[in-house]
Protein backbone atom coordinates (compact mmCIF):
# COMPACT_ATOMS: atom_id res chain seq x y z
CA UNK A 1 0.00 0.00 0.00
CA UNK A 2 1.40 3.73 -1.04
CA UNK A 3 -0.08 6.98 0.24
CA UNK A 4 0.47 9.70 -2.26
CA UNK A 5 -0.44 13.47 -2.11
CA UNK A 6 -0.32 14.52 -5.70
CA UNK A 7 0.24 18.69 -6.46
CA UNK A 8 -3.42 18.88 -6.77
CA UNK A 9 -3.43 18.02 -2.72
CA UNK A 10 -5.89 15.06 -3.70
CA UNK A 11 -4.86 12.23 -1.14
CA UNK A 12 -4.65 8.92 -3.25
CA UNK A 13 -4.32 4.93 -1.43
CA UNK A 14 -2.36 2.99 -3.86
CA UNK A 15 -1.91 -0.68 -3.62
CA UNK A 16 0.53 -2.01 -6.55
CA UNK A 17 0.06 0.05 -9.74
CA UNK A 18 -3.88 0.66 -8.78
CA UNK A 19 -4.97 3.36 -7.35
CA UNK A 20 -8.25 2.40 -5.07
CA UNK A 21 -9.15 5.87 -3.52
CA UNK A 22 -8.97 9.54 -3.77
CA UNK A 23 -9.41 11.52 -1.43
CA UNK A 24 -9.88 15.40 -1.82
CA UNK A 25 -9.29 17.92 0.65
CA UNK A 26 -13.06 19.06 0.11
CA UNK A 27 -13.91 14.78 0.82
CA UNK A 28 -11.26 14.98 3.58
CA UNK A 29 -12.66 17.89 5.77
CA UNK A 30 -16.30 16.49 5.04
CA UNK A 31 -15.22 13.15 6.72
CA UNK A 32 -12.98 14.82 9.81
CA UNK A 33 -15.59 17.46 10.68
CA UNK A 34 -18.19 14.38 10.69
CA UNK A 35 -16.78 11.99 12.58
CA UNK A 36 -15.60 14.69 15.01
CA UNK A 37 -19.28 15.76 15.52
CA UNK A 38 -20.39 12.40 15.68
CA UNK A 39 -17.75 11.51 19.01
CA UNK A 40 -17.39 14.86 20.56
CA UNK A 41 -21.70 14.62 20.62
CA UNK A 42 -21.28 10.85 22.30
CA UNK A 43 -19.03 11.94 25.09
CA UNK A 44 -21.12 15.27 26.30
CA UNK A 45 -24.55 13.06 26.15
CA UNK A 46 -22.50 10.61 28.29
CA UNK A 47 -20.82 13.47 30.68
CA UNK A 48 -24.09 14.98 30.91
CA UNK A 49 -26.44 12.11 31.93
CA UNK A 50 -27.29 10.86 35.39
CA UNK A 51 -27.10 7.61 36.86
CA UNK A 52 -29.45 5.01 36.44
CA UNK A 53 -31.27 4.25 39.93
CA UNK A 54 -29.93 0.61 41.09
CA UNK A 55 -32.58 -1.87 40.69
CA UNK A 56 -32.22 -4.63 42.89
CA UNK A 57 -34.40 -6.84 40.84
CA UNK A 58 -32.47 -7.61 37.44
CA UNK A 59 -34.42 -7.44 34.34
CA UNK A 60 -35.76 -10.84 32.70
CA UNK A 61 -34.54 -12.24 29.35
CA UNK A 62 -37.69 -11.03 27.59
CA UNK A 63 -37.66 -7.79 29.01
CA UNK A 64 -33.97 -7.38 27.77
CA UNK A 65 -35.09 -8.78 24.35
CA UNK A 66 -37.80 -5.86 24.25
CA UNK A 67 -35.62 -3.65 24.66
CA UNK A 68 -34.10 -4.68 21.57
CA UNK A 69 -37.38 -5.31 19.21
CA UNK A 70 -37.47 -2.29 17.15
CA UNK A 71 -38.00 -1.41 13.54
CA UNK A 72 -35.86 1.72 12.16
CA UNK A 73 -36.80 3.80 9.05
CA UNK A 74 -34.35 6.16 7.65
CA UNK A 75 -33.26 8.61 4.74
CA UNK A 76 -30.01 10.29 4.43
CA UNK A 77 -27.51 11.91 1.92
CA UNK A 78 -24.61 10.11 1.10
CA UNK A 79 -20.96 11.17 -0.23
CA UNK A 80 -18.25 9.14 -1.11
CA UNK A 81 -14.75 9.50 -2.80
CA UNK A 82 -15.68 8.12 -6.35
CA UNK A 83 -18.32 11.68 -6.40
CA UNK A 84 -18.73 14.74 -5.60
CA UNK A 85 -19.81 16.61 -2.28
CA UNK A 86 -23.50 15.09 -2.40
CA UNK A 87 -23.18 11.85 -4.15
CA UNK A 88 -26.51 10.52 -3.58
CA UNK A 89 -29.09 9.25 -1.37
CA UNK A 90 -30.59 6.68 0.50
CA UNK A 91 -33.25 5.01 2.53
CA UNK A 92 -32.08 2.13 4.85
CA UNK A 93 -34.76 -0.21 7.33
CA UNK A 94 -34.07 -2.58 10.09
CA UNK A 95 -35.79 -4.83 11.98
CA UNK A 96 -34.29 -7.23 14.96
CA UNK A 97 -34.58 -10.59 13.90
CA UNK A 98 -32.26 -12.60 16.98
CA UNK A 99 -29.02 -12.21 18.31
CA UNK A 100 -25.24 -13.92 17.76
CA UNK A 101 -23.10 -14.08 20.82
CA UNK A 102 -25.40 -12.01 22.48
CA UNK A 103 -25.28 -9.20 20.46
CA UNK A 104 -28.74 -8.38 18.82
CA UNK A 105 -28.98 -8.82 15.08
CA UNK A 106 -31.03 -6.83 12.50
CA UNK A 107 -32.14 -7.63 9.28
CA UNK A 108 -30.67 -4.30 6.81
CA UNK A 109 -32.68 -3.54 3.53
CA UNK A 110 -31.42 -0.62 2.02
CA UNK A 111 -31.58 1.17 -1.68
CA UNK A 112 -28.85 3.88 -2.65
CA UNK A 113 -28.63 5.97 -5.48
CA UNK A 114 -25.48 7.63 -6.44
CA UNK A 115 -23.38 9.39 -9.37
CA UNK A 116 -19.80 7.97 -10.01
CA UNK A 117 -17.11 9.36 -11.33
CA UNK A 118 -13.62 8.79 -13.24
CA UNK A 119 -10.97 9.81 -10.97
CA UNK A 120 -9.89 11.69 -14.40
CA UNK A 121 -12.27 14.21 -14.60
CA UNK A 122 -11.62 18.01 -13.76
CA UNK A 123 -13.75 20.82 -14.03
CA UNK A 124 -12.31 23.65 -16.20
CA UNK A 125 -14.01 27.62 -17.17
CA UNK A 126 -14.38 28.15 -20.58
CA UNK A 127 -13.88 31.57 -22.55
CA UNK A 128 -17.13 32.62 -21.58
CA UNK A 129 -17.12 31.82 -17.61
CA UNK A 130 -19.16 28.78 -17.88
CA UNK A 131 -17.79 25.28 -16.20
CA UNK A 132 -16.78 22.38 -18.43
CA UNK A 133 -15.72 18.78 -17.42
CA UNK A 134 -12.91 18.35 -20.77
CA UNK A 135 -13.05 14.76 -22.13
CA UNK A 136 -16.46 13.70 -20.69
CA UNK A 137 -19.07 12.13 -22.10
CA UNK A 138 -21.40 10.14 -19.98
CA UNK A 139 -22.84 10.51 -16.67
CA UNK A 140 -23.14 7.37 -14.33
CA UNK A 141 -25.58 6.57 -11.94
CA UNK A 142 -26.10 3.92 -9.96
CA UNK A 143 -28.78 2.02 -8.16
CA UNK A 144 -28.30 -0.28 -5.50
CA UNK A 145 -31.01 -2.76 -3.43
CA UNK A 146 -29.23 -3.99 -0.70
CA UNK A 147 -30.11 -6.63 1.86
CA UNK A 148 -27.59 -7.50 5.10
CA UNK A 149 -27.28 -7.79 8.33
CA UNK A 150 -26.46 -5.40 10.95
CA UNK A 151 -25.07 -6.53 14.03
CA UNK A 152 -25.34 -3.77 17.47
CA UNK A 153 -21.80 -4.32 19.44
CA UNK A 154 -22.47 -1.14 22.10
CA UNK A 155 -25.94 -0.49 22.87
CA UNK A 156 -27.46 2.78 23.48
CA UNK A 157 -28.44 3.98 27.07
CA UNK A 158 -32.04 5.24 26.53
CA UNK A 159 -31.15 8.78 24.74
CA UNK A 160 -27.85 8.92 26.56
CA UNK A 161 -24.33 7.92 24.54
CA UNK A 162 -23.77 6.23 21.58
CA UNK A 163 -24.70 3.26 19.80
CA UNK A 164 -22.39 1.35 17.40
CA UNK A 165 -23.28 -1.53 14.74
CA UNK A 166 -21.45 -3.37 11.64
CA UNK A 167 -22.72 -3.66 9.06
CA UNK A 168 -22.87 -5.95 6.09
CA UNK A 169 -24.64 -5.99 2.99
CA UNK A 170 -25.00 -7.49 -1.12
CA UNK A 171 -26.86 -6.50 -4.06
CA UNK A 172 -27.27 -6.15 -7.54
CA UNK A 173 -26.45 -2.55 -9.18
CA UNK A 174 -28.39 -0.88 -12.29
CA UNK A 175 -25.73 1.45 -14.32
CA UNK A 176 -27.70 4.25 -15.59
CA UNK A 177 -25.34 5.43 -18.47
CA UNK A 178 -26.31 8.85 -19.62
CA UNK A 179 -25.00 11.25 -22.02
CA UNK A 180 -22.60 14.19 -20.54
CA UNK A 181 -24.14 17.17 -23.47
CA UNK A 182 -22.28 20.79 -24.06
CA UNK A 183 -22.74 23.68 -25.85
CA UNK A 184 -20.61 23.88 -28.79
CA UNK A 185 -20.73 27.04 -31.20
CA UNK A 186 -20.14 24.69 -34.35
CA UNK A 187 -19.47 27.28 -36.68
CA UNK A 188 -17.39 29.82 -34.68
CA UNK A 189 -20.17 32.45 -35.43
CA UNK A 190 -22.26 31.83 -32.02
CA UNK A 191 -24.29 29.56 -34.28
CA UNK A 192 -24.86 26.70 -30.23
CA UNK A 193 -25.72 23.47 -30.73
CA UNK A 194 -26.25 21.09 -27.53
CA UNK A 195 -24.33 17.74 -28.59
CA UNK A 196 -22.78 15.27 -26.56
CA UNK A 197 -18.94 15.79 -26.37
CA UNK A 198 -16.89 14.00 -28.73
CA UNK A 199 -13.13 14.36 -29.10
CA UNK A 200 -13.32 13.69 -32.84
CA UNK A 201 -15.67 16.76 -33.47
CA UNK A 202 -15.38 19.03 -30.63
CA UNK A 203 -11.51 20.09 -30.99
CA UNK A 204 -11.87 23.48 -30.55
CA UNK A 205 -11.77 24.68 -26.78
CA UNK A 206 -12.78 28.26 -27.26
CA UNK A 207 -15.98 27.19 -28.97
CA UNK A 208 -17.00 25.00 -26.39
CA UNK A 209 -19.53 27.07 -24.07
CA UNK A 210 -19.91 25.08 -21.37
CA UNK A 211 -22.00 21.82 -19.94
CA UNK A 212 -25.81 21.94 -20.83
CA UNK A 213 -26.87 20.51 -17.26
CA UNK A 214 -27.40 17.27 -15.98
CA UNK A 215 -31.02 17.76 -16.78
CA UNK A 216 -30.22 17.99 -20.45
CA UNK A 217 -32.03 15.22 -22.16
CA UNK A 218 -32.45 13.02 -18.95
CA UNK A 219 -34.75 10.62 -20.55
CA UNK A 220 -33.62 10.14 -23.62
CA UNK A 221 -30.46 8.02 -24.81
CA UNK A 222 -30.07 6.65 -21.60
CA UNK A 223 -28.46 2.86 -21.31
CA UNK A 224 -28.58 0.19 -18.41
CA UNK A 225 -25.61 -1.27 -17.02
CA UNK A 226 -25.84 -4.24 -14.69
CA UNK A 227 -24.17 -5.67 -11.95
CA UNK A 228 -23.11 -6.19 -8.36
CA UNK A 229 -22.17 -4.78 -5.40
CA UNK A 230 -20.90 -5.10 -1.98
CA UNK A 231 -20.33 -2.54 1.32
CA UNK A 232 -19.03 -3.33 4.67
CA UNK A 233 -19.63 0.03 7.10
CA UNK A 234 -19.83 0.92 10.71
CA UNK A 235 -22.99 2.32 11.99
CA UNK A 236 -22.74 5.07 14.96
CA UNK A 237 -26.30 6.03 16.10
CA UNK A 238 -25.60 9.17 18.13
CA UNK A 239 -28.94 10.55 19.01
CA UNK A 240 -32.22 9.69 19.75
CA UNK A 241 -35.12 11.75 21.24
CA UNK A 242 -38.19 9.73 21.59
CA UNK A 243 -39.02 7.66 18.68
CA UNK A 244 -36.44 10.11 16.11
CA UNK A 245 -32.91 8.89 15.60
CA UNK A 246 -29.68 10.64 14.15
CA UNK A 247 -26.57 8.60 13.07
CA UNK A 248 -23.77 8.01 10.81
CA UNK A 249 -22.98 5.40 8.22
CA UNK A 250 -18.88 5.04 7.67
CA UNK A 251 -17.73 2.20 5.26
CA UNK A 252 -16.13 0.74 1.81
CA UNK A 253 -18.12 -0.39 -0.85
CA UNK A 254 -16.92 -2.28 -4.00
CA UNK A 255 -19.12 -2.49 -7.40
CA UNK A 256 -18.25 -4.56 -10.53
CA UNK A 257 -20.44 -3.55 -14.13
CA UNK A 258 -21.07 -6.35 -16.66
CA UNK A 259 -19.30 -4.10 -19.11
CA UNK A 260 -17.40 -0.89 -18.98
CA UNK A 261 -19.39 2.29 -18.68
CA UNK A 262 -17.72 5.23 -20.54
CA UNK A 263 -17.87 8.08 -18.11
CA UNK A 264 -14.51 10.04 -19.91
CA UNK A 265 -13.57 9.63 -23.51
CA UNK A 266 -11.60 6.18 -24.41
CA UNK A 267 -9.38 8.33 -26.29
CA UNK A 268 -8.48 10.55 -23.49
CA UNK A 269 -8.13 8.18 -20.81
CA UNK A 270 -8.95 4.53 -19.28
CA UNK A 271 -12.54 3.54 -17.58
CA UNK A 272 -13.56 0.84 -15.60
CA UNK A 273 -15.80 -1.43 -14.60
CA UNK A 274 -14.82 -2.13 -10.99
CA UNK A 275 -15.18 0.45 -8.77
CA UNK A 276 -14.05 0.61 -5.08
CA UNK A 277 -14.95 4.05 -2.69
CA UNK A 278 -14.92 5.04 0.89
CA UNK A 279 -18.46 6.23 1.95
CA UNK A 280 -20.21 8.44 4.56
CA UNK A 281 -23.36 8.45 5.03
CA UNK A 282 -25.73 11.10 7.93
CA UNK A 283 -29.62 9.47 8.25
CA UNK A 284 -32.42 10.82 10.04
CA UNK A 285 -35.31 8.25 10.68
CA UNK A 286 -37.91 7.00 13.70
CA UNK A 287 -38.20 3.69 15.66
CA UNK A 288 -41.03 2.00 16.65
CA UNK A 289 -41.35 -1.15 18.95
CA UNK A 290 -41.93 -4.39 17.09
CA UNK A 291 -44.69 -6.44 18.29
CA UNK A 292 -43.88 -9.01 20.47
CA UNK A 293 -45.42 -12.24 21.32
Amino acid sequence: MLLSVEKNLHLDIVIGSNRIINFSPVKIGVLSLALLLVFSGGFAQRRSSTPPPVVNKPDSKKTERKKEDYKMLAYGLTTNTNSGLLGGFVVRHSKSIGTYKWNPVHQYIAFEAVNIKNNKERSEPTIIANRIIYGKTNYLFSLRPQYGREIVYFRKNGEDGIGISVIAAVGPSLGLQKPYYIKYDRDGKGAVDVVQFDPNIHTDFNRIQGSAGIWQGLFTSMKVIPGAHAKLAANIDINTFGNNMTGFEVGLTAEYFSKTPEIMSNQLTTNSRFYTAGYLTIYFGSKKQSKTK
